[in-house]
């Protein structure tokens, strides 16, 4: 199979957008698995960052020129977030005019989500959307296609406008799924030294109403969360270190396992010498303690958490079935400090049962962090999923989704981010008492917050010793307002 190559595309938002709402230049992971499971099997496989090829001053025409000259036998393309939506689909156009042969394929997080409304609406350039877990499904397709040029057998997970064939198929032992590397997508980074981690597979088995991991999870066809061990975690680190990535973060539900999962991959870094410049980890506020900070600290030059608080409302918590102790946020924030882990929070409106008590209430919890050291990097309006709890009885919850179909979410990818920040039309949802603009100015309202009482945070890392990137947080946040 030396010759049958395969084309990974990472789409842009759009051909013609200039300032996405969202980061647009990150790699996608799901097509960095995929092409280290094909290549695993003997498929050639090249890969384009649409995005970051039109950052770097390339245009459409010489984004068609790389893919005739690849010529590939087949050609998958990620959807893995929201904004990518138009751009996805310009690109399988683009590619079935160069080369109509060529079977086109979209997968990806947000492709799983409107599978069936993909397909159906795009059949003419876009042969079939993979659902859930591609490497199965992608195996299966660029194997027939070798052999004989087309697909003639059924394929797990696959959708096309004559509908699903079967459940998608996952690989159950996660450490036989092999290391990827991020060189196999050109051009590289604007960050060549940080890359992400995939540490686990299948649904957060949190339940928070809003949440779109726990949904991600069941459509992907994988019974339960599963975790890579700490020497598959190890090998990545290693692989990707080995390509120049010396920054890692780590955004995937790793944090379920707390500070035991943890501490067995600082303890496997550690034994095998392999030390990053930074290694940065999502979690829920309760997820670790301080054993856990200290193990993070101890594997790597920089450590930093950011946490997902969310809101500082337990009414709001208890609707969305989110857990929460005030006390118990603010003492993981210092504890993940006294183990000299830079701590970062997230927070978000336009939750179900949002009141001008529960911004209040948010706001105290902000400062109450802020004094401890807790450096709030942003804050979200939420974007309200198909299939969430929310979405699917939205009148129990109080809500008014606006956005419901594929098209809808379509305009995240035509939204500038001045649009996004100032504005509500990326606003997907209104609730009891607070309308579109509501929502949207509760954004600003607490970004303001912040930024009045930032001299907290400044204050705080004066003395303790730690020298967080301060400057940086407090110009994103600034630049918001205008």
């Amino acid at each position: 199979m030396q010759n049958d190559r395969v084309l990974f595309i990472q789409p842009p938002t759009s051909f013609n957008q200039t300032s996405p709402c969202l980061d647009d230049k990150q790699f996608g992971l799901g097509l960095l698995a995929n092409a280290a499971w094909l290549e695993a099997h003997g498929f050639e496989v090249h890969g384009l960052h649409v995005p970051l090829a039109l950052h770097y001053g390339f245009e459409e025409e010489d984004v068609k020129a790389f893919i005739l000259k690849e010529d590939p036998i087949v050609i998958a393309i990620g959807l893995n977030w929201v904004h990518f939506s138009s751009g996805a689909l310009e690109v399988a156009r683009l590619v079935k005019a160069a080369l109509p042969r060529v079977p086109v394929y979209i997968g990806g997080q947000h492709a799983t989500m409107f599978a069936e409304e993909i397909a159906s609406a795009n059949a003419p350039y876009v042969d079939g959307v993979i659902k859930g877990e591609a490497e199965h499904a992608l195996l299966s397709i660029c194997q027939q296609v070798a052999l004989s040029g087309k697909v003639t057998e059924d394929v797990p997970g696959l959708v096309t406008n004559r509908g699903e064939s079967v459940a998608p198929h996952v690989l159950e032992e996660m450490d036989d799924l092999p290391v990827y590397r991020y060189s196999v997508l050109k051009p590289r980074s604007l960050r060549p030294d940080a890359g992400a981690i995939s540490t686990t597979r299948g649904a957060c088995p949190f339940k928070c109403a809003w949440c779109v991991e726990p949904v991600i999870g069941r459509l992907q066809g994988r019974r339960k969360l599963m975790f890579h061990s700490a020497r598959r975690i190890a090998d990545q680190v290693a692989a990707l270190m080995s390509e120049g990535i010396t920054r890692f973060t780590i955004q995937d539900n790793f944090f379920v396992g707390g500070n035991v999962k943890l501490i067995e991959l600082s303890e496997e870094l550690v034994r095998r010498d392999i030390r990053p410049a930074h290694l940065n980890i999502f979690a829920h506020p309760e997820s670790y303690g301080y054993e856990g900070y200290a193990a993070l600290a101890a594997c790597c030059e920089l450590a930093s958490v950011d946490f997902g608080v969310e809101t500082g409302s337990y009414d709001v918590a208890r609707i969305n079935n989110r857990h929460l102790d005030r006390e118990e946020v603010v003492l993981s924030i210092s504890e993940a400090v006294q183990a000299k882990v830079e701590p970062f929070t997230w927070w978000m409106v336009g939750l179900p049962g949002e009141s001008e008590a529960a911004l209040r209430d948010t706001e105290q919890l902000i400062l109450e962090t802020m004094k401890v050291g807790g450096i709030p990097r942003w804050v979200s309006p939420m974007i309200l999923f198909p299939h969430t709890p929310i979405h699917e009885d939205p009148t129990r919850f109080g809500v008014e989704p606006r956005f419901k179909d594929f098209e809808d979410y379509s305009k995240f990818s035509r939204a500038t981010l001045a649009e996004a920040v100032l504005f509500s039309d990326t606003i997907t949802h209104r609730s009891t008492g607070s309308s579109y603009e509501d929502i949207c100015n509760a954004s600003q309202r607490l970004r303001k917050f912040i930024a009045q009482n930032l001299q907290f945070v400044e204050e705080f890392y004066e003395t303790c010793g730690m020298q967080p990137d301060l400057k940086s947080v407090k110009g994103r946040i600034l630049q918001s307002f205008f």
